[in-house]
């Protein structure tokens, strides 16, 4: 038998982003991109790359 091609984590994370954005967009009345640009340039960030995000 087959078996499944596992999903690229590229993908799971952008998609990740994508739903806090939007929950965030919906309950502080935003667009997505403006929510999208907030929550990436937070100091606590949700890119690992972000300045003052906690380490894990």
């Amino acid at each position: 038998m087959g078996t499944k091609a596992k999903q690229k984590t590229e993908y799971r994370t952008d998609r990740e982003k994508r739903i806090e954005a939007l929950y965030f967009a919906r309950k502080c009345g935003l667009t997505m991109d403006e929510a999208l640009k907030m929550l990436s340039e937070a100091p606590i960030g949700m890119d690992d790359k972000a300045k003052g995000a906690p380490t894990t």
